[in-house]
């Protein structure tokens, strides 16, 4: 059995890029449906500090769709659907399915490399693992799934003669 092979910066970022679409998405979906719903309570914000708690509830849904696409999906399959397209899959540091708990982590972890401007990030470039601080902080780590060897296929009813030829 060969070991998993560890996924690099670029499928990494890729997936990203992906996942930041579909949440950008959900995220104006869901914006969108709030402005709807203020809107027809006939009750739109008037003043200045109605809008600033309107446009807080926002970025708090952000938030919030943010981390339960990522603690769901990788808590779940171990795959954001940005993974899901480039084959790339997170483990536990020794094989594994992360768990919900360990998602959680990461999720805080990735939050925590984001707020410090990216720094969170410099293991993926500087280490051998590729691990970043929400990998490190989970005890997770990030890579590519290899497909099962396929199995010999038994021969159809055409393939077969009574010769065995």
């Amino acid at each position: 059995m060969t070991a998993p092979v560890t996924a690099g910066l670029w499928g990494r970022l890729l997936a990203h890029g992906l996942d930041c679409l579909v949440g950008t998405g959900a995220w104006l979906l869901c914006s969108m449906w709030l402005a709807i719903g203020l809107w027809a309570l006939d009750n739109p914000p008037r003043d200045l500090l109605a809008l600033g708690l309107v446009l807080l509830a926002v970025q708090g849904l952000a938030l919030a769709l943010h981390i339960a696409y990522h603690v769901v999906l990788i808590g779940g399959c171990g795959q954001t659907l940005g993974k899901m397209a480039l084959g790339i899959v997170v483990v536990r540091r020794g094989g594994g399915a992360v768990g919900y708990g360990r998602a959680a982590l990461r999720c805080l972890g990735g939050l925590l490399s984001f707020a410090s401007f990216g720094l969170g990030y410099a293991g993926v470039l500087f280490t051998t693992e590729r691990r970043s601080l929400a990998d490190w902080l989970a005890g997770t780590r990030v890579v590519w799934v290899l497909p099962a060897p396929a199995a010999p296929a038994a021969p159809g009813p055409a393939e077969m003669s009574p010769f065995g030829a």
